[in-house]
């Protein structure tokens, strides 16, 4: 019997078009206005829907966003940019320079509390910052910015047209209009968030039709709807890497990856609390956490540690700033030698009739941060330090963080590719205005974080981040403590998936936008 011509079998090595893509969300986006971001997650989403000025390469570098080609003065206080006259938004108006001004803008202005991409706009000058014309846009600065470029990756674009009427604030948490590939169809707060690919996108469009965000907190929820197809795609936990990437029949249809990003764990301590305000204190908890023990045990090699605010492959990091060491009874000596004695034979030190009891938020349904906890609670339990931890729906953690309505957390951080750590070290960064959710105030800091901003010269620069470093690590304003690898499971149907030196596979260009769904599943 003769066989049809379409029944000829697809090249699986040529991408193909269509098909939906089953993304995770660790946590719920906060919002869809990318100006008022809070978290990698509200960012992972909005990439989808609006396009920066300039896009992150696979090495970290710019490339071509919105806009095509740009000038910076050789002062380095204006940047000029061209923009793509074919850009258009998902509602099909064009994208002008007075849309960048708008979202500028928008962004400093002390109202909108842009909590996250503010701080790299600081020293923005509205009055140098115009549109020359339709597609040119001149964005002027009062002061150098050393790592300024870079910045330009956050500023996603909104369109003036839309975003200026209603309520800024509150009316496109669950909407929103935007110039990157994908449109909106709808969020189910909690629960999912559908994208559509634009057929009218004015640049090259990616493979992926759809694209259907999942919240799934629980990761062993995720790891089981990895194995059934319920999604494409999941970090994994050390305990998931370690033993089953290997495991041949699972291989026939995952595809598994470890590398490290520009991410970092930390416990960052409330600055305006009466206890861990001190930095003798901090310093003291810090010596309860048993790095190696983690590294070794809960991750089983695949972390290192972190010594203060830049990852080890950055170049600002400072390589003789020495781990803090796991010594628990010099922990307690420092405790007693600050008045903290335990006077009433509890088992818990005091001081003015005061037990030494600590709260600390963490993710609920987080496996290894719920494991980090009870150790470090263990460990500050012998030295007559009781630390109470509270799970907490991670939206709702970083509220109250933000609020700063907390003694300890245990969160991370992702680093920038150039690191300026102005919006969470500098004193005037202290919320609503930045991220310094520490309440950290330190002179000596803030002129390091200045000279840094401002220093073009890549050595000097260098230079002052690692005395920055030093001094961050003497203070232990948080309690750094690993750099976890990343490790992601994908179901084999994804393909052209890579990662990038540092992000890893998303928010660079073309990251996500180059993966694309097989048709057929792949030979057994």
């Amino acid at each position: 019997m003769q066989r049809a011509a379409a029944d000829t079998a697809v090249d699986e090595n040529t991408p193909q078009e269509g098909g939906t893509l089953l993304r995770r969300l660790e946590t719920d986006v906060s919002t869809l206005n990318p100006v008022l971001a809070t978290s990698r997650y509200d960012r992972l989403v909005e990439n989808y829907i609006f396009s920066p000025l300039i896009y992150i390469d696979a090495n970290l570098q710019p490339t071509a966003g919105l806009a095509e080609k740009w000038e910076i003065s050789p002062d380095g206080k204006l940047y000029t940019f061209h923009l793509s006259p074919k850009a258009t938004f998902s509602d099909g108006v064009p994208l002008r320079a007075s849309d960048v001004i708008f979202t500028l803008h928008k962004l400093v202005d002390p109202k909108t509390e842009a909590p996250q991409i503010a701080g790299g706009f600081e020293q923005l000058d509205l009055a140098t910052t115009r549109a020359v014309d339709d597609h040119t846009v001149a964005i002027g600065f009062k002061e150098v910015f050393a790592s300024q470029l870079s910045r330009f990756n956050e500023l996603l674009i909104v369109p003036e047209h839309v975003y200026s009427k209603g309520d800024f604030r509150n009316d496109f948490v669950s909407q929103a209009i935007g110039s990157g590939p994908y449109r909106m169809v709808r969020r189910v707060p909690g629960k999912e968030i559908l994208l559509e690919r634009r057929d009218d996108y004015w640049t090259r469009k990616p493979y992926i039709k759809t694209v259907l965000f999942k919240v799934v907190v629980e990761n062993a929820t995720a790891w089981n709807a990895l194995q059934k197809g319920e999604l494409d795609e999941t970090p994994v936990s050390s305990d998931i890497w370690l033993n089953e990437s290997n495991n041949v029949q699972l291989k026939k249809k995952l595809d598994f990856r470890r590398f490290y990003t520009l991410s970092y764990n930390y416990i960052p301590w409330n600055g305006r609390d009466p206890i861990v305000g001190d930095k003798r204190v901090r310093r003291a908890l810090s010596m309860c956490v048993d790095l190696k023990s983690l590294i070794n045990n809960l991750y089983h090699g695949t972390a290192r540690a972190m010594t203060g605010p830049f990852t080890p492959d950055s170049w600002a990091y400072n390589p003789e700033v020495p781990v803090v060491e796991f010594n628990p009874l010099e922990a307690r000596r420092i405790l007693n030698s600050l008045g903290w004695l335990d006077t009433d034979g509890d088992g818990i030190l005091d001081k003015a009739k005061k037990p030494l009891r600590l709260e600390m938020l963490v993710i609920a349904g987080s496996g290894p941060t719920m494991i980090f906890a009870q150790l470090f609670q263990s460990e500050l339990k012998k030295i007559g330090v009781q630390l109470n931890v509270l799970p907490l729906d991670p939206s709702v953690l970083i509220q109250r963080v933000l609020a700063g309505n907390y003694q300890a957390a245990y969160i991370g951080w992702d680093q920038d590719p150039d690191p300026d750590p102005y919006n969470i070290f500098h004193s005037s960064q202290i919320p609503p205005h930045g991220q310094n959710f520490i309440y950290y105030a330190n002179p000596q800091a803030d002129r390091l974080i200045e000279a840094g901003r401002r220093e073009l010269d890549h050595g000097k620069r260098q230079a002052i981040y690692r005395e920055l470093h030093a001094l961050l690590a003497e203070d232990q304003p948080y309690t750094w403590t690993i750099q976890v690898s990343s490790k992601w499971a994908s179901t084999r149907r994804v393909r052209g998936v890579r990662e990038s030196n540092g992000y890893g596979l998303f928010l660079w260009y073309p990251g996500e936008f180059d993966w694309w769904i097989a048709q057929q599943p792949p030979p057994r």
